[in-house]
């Protein structure tokens, strides 16, 4: 499978042993990876894809019957066209177009991980608002009549691609059939702990106390 591994491994300046030890396997591994000797799980090209901040199509590149090509295919089937609304539940569709919604207004071209949790916490109903706001959140988010109308059809950038992908990724592990606000908010979570920059200070400026919502959530996902 051809992939752009180890081009990414050398514009952070890292070695194969380097890789490894970020991946937490062996240097053979990485080295069976990039030559293409055999492929990673689907858990360990997302753990890459997120390692390197990237989409994980943008790290490897498909052909005909490749066995990742056919995971990630499925991934998107399951989705519908560039993440369709047709498995997820209304309330978590109304936090994505809130999302795509706040990113227009502040002039984004794409769906940041700050506005994905802009749209969790902009119905105060949903799970993840009510665990938020139990755990500290005393932020309210303006809302009006059209708030949660599909007026912006932004994308997500690579980093709330992979929020999504994380929310679909437990459900299939539960055999659920739609994705929830609060798997949304579960992708979320694990993206700050990948990525502490990125959201750690969002909720600490929101002063939400995350191992308590760690915690709860994990009695509900």
């Amino acid at each position: 499978m051809k992939n752009r591994l180890k081009e990414l491994r050398q514009l952070h300046q890292w070695s194969q042993s380097d890789l490894a030890r970020e991946l937490g396997v062996s240097r053979q591994a990485v080295n069976g990876f990039e030559s293409g000797k055999f492929d990673p799980s689907l858990d360990m090209a997302f753990k890459i894809a997120s390692l390197f901040n990237v989409a994980l199509e943008d790290v490897f590149i498909y052909e005909a019957n490749n066995s990742m090509q056919t995971l990630v295919e499925r991934f998107k089937n399951y989705f519908g066209f560039e993440f369709g609304f047709e498995r997820f539940t209304e309330k978590a569709i109304n936090a994505i177009k809130f999302a795509r919604n706040e990113a227009a207004r502040s002039h984004k071209s794409q769906v940041e991980p700050k506005h994905l949790l802009a749209g969790l916490l902009a119905d105060p109903t949903t799970t993840s608002a009510r665990l938020l706001r139990a755990n500290g959140c005393q932020v309210n988010i303006e809302t009006n009549e059209h708030s949660f109308e599909c007026r912006e059809n932004l994308k997500f950038n690579p980093q709330s691609n992979f929020v999504l992908e994380l929310a679909l990724q437990v459900v299939r592990l539960q055999g659920k059939k739609s994705i929830g606000t609060e798997h949304l908010l579960w992708g979320l979570l694990r993206l700050g702990e990948t990525d502490k920059t990125t959201l750690s200070e969002l909720f600490q400026r929101y002063e939400i106390d995350l191992e308590a919502v760690n915690n709860q959530l994990a009695k509900t996902v």
